[in-house]
């Protein structure tokens, strides 16, 4: 029985036909249209069914996400081509196959004048195609990876860029991580303790990591770390210094503000308004109004003075000019100002 039609939504009768093929599945599709049906096609890989796919496209381009399904797909027993031909993907001369019995098209684009001549046609067609494109094979050999950071001794709480190459890797990812990652770029991490940023690649054949150590400076000075509630993650998030000595700082009006210290040498520690400190603490407001903080802390490695300033801004201003921040905006009905210390260390 031959049976062939075209569909008003071609990727929603893929999806509730494709399982019903019991030996073969041919495909003529665009990219998006594979993306759209991975999940389907993923599930039917480890079954004794035949995938063959022929990607239609316009350009050789191909994204990370699908070079990473292509690599799937291959690993797992299916075969995938790549045709660049723009009048086909102008036209819509994409097809599913199953069995060599069951076509659903996406337009009507076929010759013959029964179901069997057309599917023979499209069977023919299909294979004309496969074997005029590019076949996808998987990445193998040795992998080459580069890592490095602009600073691998740094004070708590900075930020450090890294960036990374990788050569003939079709995966890339942090350790422990299932993100994928682009073959080459670079990103700022916030180091808060001594860190290690491990790169890991793999092609068919191996897999590979390197790694590098960040280490967190000790020192006399006083650090103290401003961060911003993010009530939608229900996290403190830091926030970077700007300006003279990076003492300005930014965060949406109304939102809840953590600073906190640790301080490593005996000495005496206070804030102007506040008074006297614990060495070891936290201080907790919300920002209503430019907020301005003088701490002094007095050891015997002399005087030391911080200074933090607050700002508030609205999420837009005028001319709808928007303030980026990693903090969203988090309004208070009513502003409260409390702190919380940790215990006090002894001192002597």
């Amino acid at each position: 029985m031959y049976k062939i039609f075209t569909a008003s939504d071609f990727v929603y009768e893929l999806k509730k036909n494709i399982f019903k093929c019991n030996h073969s599945v041919q495909l003529f599709i665009t990219e998006f249209d594979l993306l759209a049906l991975s999940n389907e096609i993923i599930e039917l890989l480890p079954t004794e069914r035949t995938i063959d796919i022929v990607i239609s496209s316009v350009n050789q381009k191909k994204s990370l996400r699908l070079v990473n399904l292509f690599n799937r797909i291959v690993q797992s027993g299916g075969t995938v081509y790549w045709n660049e031909n723009h009048d086909l993907y102008q036209n819509a001369v994409h097809f599913m196959i199953l069995d060599k019995t069951f076509v659903i098209n996406k337009s009507d684009h076929y010759a013959g004048e029964s179901s069997e001549e057309k599917i023979k046609y499209l069977n023919n067609l299909f294979d004309n195609f496969r074997l005029s494109s590019n076949q996808i094979k998987l990445i193998t050999g040795d992998i080459s990876i580069k890592l490095e950071a602009e600073k691998t001794f740094v004070e708590k709480n900075k930020y450090v860029k890294i960036k990374w190459e990788v050569e003939n890797a079709h995966r890339v990812s942090f350790g422990n991580s299932k993100e994928e990652l682009e073959h080459s770029d670079e990103m700022e991490i916030l180091i808060k303790d001594d860190t290690v940023v491990k790169l890991e690649a793999e092609n068919r054949e191996t897999k590979q990591s390197k790694q590098l150590i960040i280490k967190v400076l000790k020192s006399n000075a006083v650090e103290i770390t401003v961060e911003a509630l993010d009530e939608t993650l229900e996290e403190y998030l830091v926030l970077k210094g700007s300006g003279f000595q990076n003492e300005e700082y930014y965060a949406f009006q109304g939102q809840r503000i953590r600073l906190s210290w640790s301080i490593d040498t005996m000495g005496n520690f206070s804030e102007k308004v506040i008074g006297d400190l614990p060495l070891e603490g936290e201080y907790f407001f919300f920002l209503i109004h430019k907020t301005t903080y003088e701490f002094t802390y007095d050891s015997i490695y002399g005087t030391q003075k911080n200074r933090i300033v607050i700002n508030p801004v609205e999420e837009k201003l005028e001319g709808d000019e928007e303030i980026h921040h990693k903090e969203r905006k988090t309004l208070f009905g009513l502003a409260k100002v409390f702190s919380r210390f940790k215990k006090k260390r002894k001192h002597s």
